[in-house]
C-alpha cells in the first residue's frame, strides 16, 4: 500500500476495482470491511449455483427450449353425434399450435373420457384453423362415446392401435420453441473533482496493482441495482420505442417472461399450505421439476411466519425455543426455510429487493407479496449452438463482450475512467476524474412453462 494516499507513480498502469467486481473476493473483506448494499439486495447472487452466465456474439440472440413431450389431453369445445355410434369432438382453441394449424391427436389413437369411456380416433379434420375435429368410434357396444363427451370436459389420447400390415403412423416429437431476446446496455458514472479524487487506496491483488477510489462503491451499487432490476422486471422494447431519433433497446426480465409464457396464480391475503397445494397442481400439470427455489418478498416471509405460529398452536411442536445467558433469556426460531410435499421440495429465499422500501417495495407495488418459483437443476438444450452445452441451467445471464483495454474489461462489464485527472491519461482539460461502468446483458429463461409466479389478491 502506498505511503501517501492518492499518490500513484505516473509510469504505472493500474486496474480500477470496485465492490461490483470484488464482492466474492477475500480482498474486499480484508481491505474495506463493507458488504455492498447492492449485494444485500441482489436476487441473482441469491441464486448462486443455480444460475450461470454465458457470452453471446450477437446483440439480438436466440435460444431454444423444449415444449411438453407428453401433452396428451384436450378440452372438449364441442361434441356432436353423426347418426351412428360415433361422436365428433371439436378441440378447444388452446389445444392448437402454430396459429391454429396444428393439434395433438393423430389417427388410430385410443382415447378415454372423464367417465372412463374408451374410444378410438377414426378420422381427423383440420380444415378450420383453431377448430380441428376428431371422430371418436366406440371400441365395443358397452362404450357409448355419444354421451361421454360434454363441453368443457377432458379427453385424453393414451395409446395407439394398428391393423395387420399397418403403414407408418404419424409421429410426434416435442415442440421446440425459438425464443428471441436482446442485450440491453447499462451504464453508470461517478465523478470527482481534483480535490476529492485524492481519497483513494492503492493495493496489490493477485500480482496486479489496483486502485480503490472512495465513493466508487456508491456508483457500483447503483450500477448493479440497475442491472438487477432490468433483468428482473424489464419489458422488451419494440420498433416503435425511441426517444428523439435514437432507438433504445430494452429486454424482458424474469417476472414478465414468467407472466407471459410461464404459469401464474393468486393467493388470498396471506400464503399458507393451500398456496403450495395450488402451486404443486399447476407445476405438476406443466411437468415441472420436483425441486424449486422460491424467491419471495419480506412480506411473504412474515405471512408464512404467522401461518407457522397458527400451525404450532395446534400442538405440533414446530417452533423451537433456545436459551441464552445461562437460561435467563429465550429466543424463538421462526426460520421458515423449506416445504417438502412428496415429491416436491420448495426452498425459500427472501429477496430483499422485492420489498425494498425505496424501490420495488414502495407504496402499493405488488412485488413484496410475490412468490417466484424457479426450478433447480438443468434442462436439455434441443439445439446446441457454438459454446453451449447439451444441458443448461434454467436461468442464464447472457452478456456481450464489453470490449476495451484488458485492464478495463472485467469480463461481463467494463470499468474505465476519463477526465484530466484520469490515471490512464488525461482525456479533457477539466480537472475532474470520471469513473464509468458499462455492460451489455440479457436474461435467458429456459422452459418457462416450468416457472410460476404467485401474486396476492385481497
Amino acid at each position: 500500500m502506498s505511503d501517501i494516499q492518492g499518490r500513484v507513480a505516473g509510469d504505472q498502469t493500474y486496474a480500477l476495482i470496485s465492490s461490483y467486481g470484488i464482492y466474492d473476493r477475500d480482498i474486499h473483506q480484508k481491505l474495506f470491511k463493507k458488504v455492498p448494499r447492492a449485494g444485500a439486495l441482489s436476487w441473482m447472487r441469491a441464486l448462486e449455483g443455480r444460475m450461470t452466465k454465458r457470452k453471446t456474439r450477437r446483440h439480438v440472440y436466440d435460444f431454444y427450449e423444449e415444449g411438453q413431450f407428453f401433452k396428451a389431453a384436450i378440452t372438449i369445445a364441442g361434441a356432436s353425434n353423426t347418426g351412428s355410434a360415433d361422436s365428433i369432438v371439436t378441440l378447444s382453441s388452446g389445444d392448437h399450435q402454430e396459429a391454429g394449424t396444428e393439434s395433438y391427436p393423430v389417427l388410430n389413437q385410443q382415447v378415454v373420457y372423464e367417465d372412463e369411456t374408451v374410444g378410438f380416433v377414426s378420422a381427423k379434420v383440420t380444415s378450420v384453423d383453431g377448430a380441428h375435429t376428431v371422430t371418436i368410434t366406440p371400441q365395443n357396444d358397452s362404450q357409448d362415446v355419444r354421451t361421454a363427451g360434454v363441453v368443457g370436459g377432458t379427453l385424453v389420447f393414451f395409446s395407439n392401435a394398428q391393423k395387420e400390415r399397418s403403414t407408418a403412423t404419424t409421429g410426434r416429437i416435442p415442440k421446440v420453441v425459438k425464443v428471441t431476446n436482446g442485450i440491453q446496455t447499462f451504464r453508470e458514472k461517478f465523478e470527482v473533482s481534483d480535490w476529492e479524487s485524492q481519497n483513494e487506496v492503492e493495493f496489490m491483488y493477485n500480482g496486479s496493482k489496483h486502485l480503490y477510489v472512495k465513493g466508487i462503491d456508491d456508483t457500483a451499487d447503483s450500477f448493479a441495482i440497475q442491472e438487477e432490476l432490468g433483468l428482473l422486471i424489464g419489458q422488451v422494447s419494440d420498433a416503435t420505442f425511441h426517444t428523439g431519433n435514437d432507438n433504445i433497446k430494452t429486454i424482458k426480465g424474469l417476472i414478465p417472461q414468467i407472466t407471459d409464457s410461464g404459469n401464474t396464480m393468486e393467493y388470498f391475503d396471506t400464503p399458507d399450505m393451500t398456496t403450495f397445494d395450488d402451486a404443486i397442481l399447476i407445476l405438476n400439470k406443466a411437468f415441472g421439476d420436483h425441486e424449486y427455489i422460491v424467491g419471495q418478498g419480506l412480506n411473504v416471509n412474515l405471512g408464512l411466519k404467522n401461518w407457522l405460529i397458527d400451525f404450532a398452536q395446534a400442538g405440533t411442536g414446530n417452533i423451537s425455543f433456545s436459551a441464552f445467558q445461562g437460561g435467563k433469556e429465550q429466543a424463538i426460531s421462526l426460520n421458515f426455510k423449506s416445504v417438502f410435499i412428496e415429491p416436491y421440495s420448495f426452498h425459500f429465499q427472501t429477496w430483499a429487493i422485492l420489498s425494498h422500501s425505496d424501490s420495488l417495495g414502495a407504496g402499493n407495488m405488488p412485488y413484496k407479496h410475490m412468490l417466484i418459483f424457479i426450478p433447480t437443476g438443468k434442462t436439455k438444450n434441443p439445439y446446441r449452438q457454438e459454446g453451449e452445452n447439451e444441458y443448461e441451467p434454467y436461468l442464464q445471464c447472457a452478456y456481450s463482450d464489453p470490449q476495451g483495454a484488458p485492464f478495463q474489461n472485467k469480463g461481463d462489464y467494463k470499468l474505465w475512467e476519463t477526465g484530466a485527472n484520469a490515471k490512464s491519461g488525461g482525456t479533457s482539460d477539466e480537472l475532474t476524474r470520471e469513473i464509468h461502468f458499462a455492460s451489455y446483458k440479457g436474461l435467458e429463461v429456459r422452459c418457462r412453462n416450468r416457472f410460476l409466479i404467485a401474486r396476492r389478491t385481497v
